[in-house]
This record gives structure tokens, sequence and C-alpha cells, in this order.
């Protein structure tokens, strides 16, 4: 064998060997990238396994002073203990408050908790929710009572504003019969702002009115003088745009049911009454410069005012079925890809601080 034929043969041998490490490499960091995003993706799930700790004030301010969720935790009694738990982090911290809602929302050290108030024992005696206003450390400042059936609550992102809906007649959005009363307030105060029944509805340029209007589902800008909700006259529902200071309402589009404005003020998320099945709606996503509508991937029927993990991700919550959970918080993609998820087991009412 000549000397260069040897020499060629050891080149080749040493390429092959740096393309093998090279691969093996990359390899080896996609692996470990995956299996990072991966537990990233169940740190939330892993979390709820883990019973959270009771929270201090020195603990609450450390959480708080990152992004979170807050939540209903449904795992054991007392039911509806509202937990706080970081979100962004490989081994997330939960904490556990004293309070008790079966419906929460919070926005800039300010929240609304509604809980039906269990003094009201005797069936015959129309149910009662207390509504209750409290601060950053979970501690009520405003409580008072207003009969019906507990429903939606939202508060506006500088924490101004809070509103909450009940049942006064029925039980569901698909009673005919059903009427409901939706409430805003002050949240220094614990005043209320009206009756969104008492604001002024315009459509198509003219005054809108009707013996009975029903509004639900309030969501608001980040501006939170600015908001959006529902609103039914007679079969039919609309999406309205609205305005505190002007108490004024403006008719945008029909079939919208609880809306659910992204962080980023672009689309709104909302249930959909699906034509082809009685009583059931579509989780679907809208466009607001283009009014274009994305159907998301849960094809069960969801009856929930969702909230946005972030621009791309929709939470919510829904039966499940795998024991012994009973109902817990789902993620979907918001552009109508991919497929429902569990993100937080055993839980309810998820509310996304950042």
């Amino acid at each position: 064998m000549k000397p260069s034929d040897s020499r060629q043969g050891h080149r080749k041998i040493f390429t092959w060997i740096v393309l093998g490490c090279i691969v093996l490499a990359v390899g080896y960091t996609s692996w470990v990238i995956l299996r990072a995003n991966a537990g990233a993706e169940h740190a939330l799930v892993q979390a709820q396994r883990t019973p959270p700790s009771i929270a201090r004030p020195t603990d609450l301010e450390a959480i708080e002073n990152q992004p979170h969720l807050v939540y209903l935790r449904q795992e054991e009694a007392p039911y509806g203990q509202v937990n706080l738990v970081e979100l962004d982090s490989a081994f997330p911290q939960s904490l556990q408050t004293e309070l008790l809602c079966d419906r929460i929302h919070y926005a800039a050290g300010n929240g609304i908790c509604l809980r039906y108030d269990p003094s009201v024992s005797d069936s015959l005696a129309p149910p009662r929710v207390w509504v209750t206003l409290f601060g950053s450390d979970f501690k009520p400042r405003h409580q008072f009572t207003v009969d019906g059936v507990f429903s939606r609550a939202r508060v506006s992102p500088d924490g101004k504003y809070a509103v909450f809906t009940v049942f006064v007649t029925g039980h569901s959005y698909n009673d005919p019969n059903m009427s409901t009363a939706t409430i805003l307030l002050d949240t220094t105060t614990g005043a209320s702002l009206g009756n969104l029944e008492e604001f002024e509805t315009w459509k198509d340029g003219r005054l809108y009115q009707a013996p009975k209007f029903n509004f639900w589902g309030v969501t608001f800008a980040q501006d939170s003088n600015r908001f959006y909700a529902t609103l039914r006259n007679g079969d039919t529902t609309y999406l309205v745009q609205g305005d505190v200071t002007t108490h004024r309402l403006t008719v945008l589009r029909e079939n919208v049911e609880c809306p659910s404005l992204s962080p980023d003020g672009t689309r709104i998320a909302f249930k959909k009454r699906a034509a082809s099945i009685v009583h059931r709606w579509q989780l679907t996503v809208l466009d607001l410069a283009t009014m274009k509508e994305t159907p998301l991937a849960e094809k069960d029927g969801i009856d929930d005012q969702v909230e946005w993990l972030d621009n791309n991700h929709i939470l919510y919550q829904k039966a499940d079925y795998d024991p012994p959970k009973w109902v817990s918080v789902f993620v979907v993609p918001a552009d109508g890809s991919g497929k429902p998820e569990i993100f937080l087991p055993n839980a309810t009412s998820p509310v996304v601080v950042r």
C-alpha cells in the first residue's frame, strides 16, 4: 500500500469519527431540550400532587412578584380553597390561602370571590351568593350578599373595577326563561357602579331597546374603561363593546358568548353555539381586526368563560373523567391546532397573573 493511500484512509476514518460525535452531540442536546420542555409542560401537574404550603406573608409576596396562577383547588374538602402556583418554573411552588370561593378572578392586587351562602340550607329558599372583594393578602375587604346563582366574575387589568354575574332566575344559559344581573363594582370602596341593564345599548347606529336584556361574561381591555360582554335579546346573543365612563354599549356581532380578550388585545376567545347540536358550545377565537373566526381543537361542549395563558394558549375548566379527578383545568392552542391537554388537575377558575 502506498503511504498516500494509508493517509487518505486514516483521514476518512477520522472524518467519520468526527461526524459520529457531532451526530451524538446534536442528538443528546435535542433529547435534553425535549426532556426539559416536557418537564416544564408537566410541572404544574406534578405541583398539584404535592400538598400546597400554607401561605405566609413573605411566601405570598415572593410568589406574587413573578408570573403565577391563582386557582381553586378541588381535590379534597374544603373544596374551592384559593391556591397560587408559580408559572415558568421547573419546580413550581404552590401556596394555599384561607379564602374559599366557587368562582374567582384577580388582577393588580385586587380580587373578587363568589361563593354560595352555606347558611341557606332550606331547599325552598332562594339561593344566595356571598360577593367578596379582597386584596393581595387574600383577605376580605368588602363583603355583601345577593340572591341568585353565581356565574361569571372578572377584575380589570389595573384592579380598579370588578364585575360579577348571577342568575336571578334559572340556572343555565340554556334556559330560555333565565334572567341575569351583571353588576360593576369599584374595588376600592366596594360600591356598585351599576347594572349593565342600566347602560345605553346601541346597534347599527341607533338606540337599541327591548323589554328584556340579559348581560354576562364581561372581559376588560388593558385601559380598563373599555370592555366586552354578552348581550342576549330573545333567542339571539351578541358581542357588545362597553364604556365604563359613558355607560354605553355598542353591538358588534351575533353569536358570541362569554368573551375573553387576549393579552395583546387583538382577539377574543368565546363559546359559540353550534347550530347543528342543541345546547352545545364550540370554543372559538375571533380576530377583532378581520372578524375571522377560528374553531379550537376542543371538541367537547364547554360552558365557561376561558382564561388566556398567554397570547397563544387558552385555559378552561371541564369535567375530567380520569379517576379520581372530577374537574380539571385544560389548555389548548389558540390557533386551532394541537389537542386539549390537562394543565392543572383537580382545579377550577384559573387566573393568570403576569
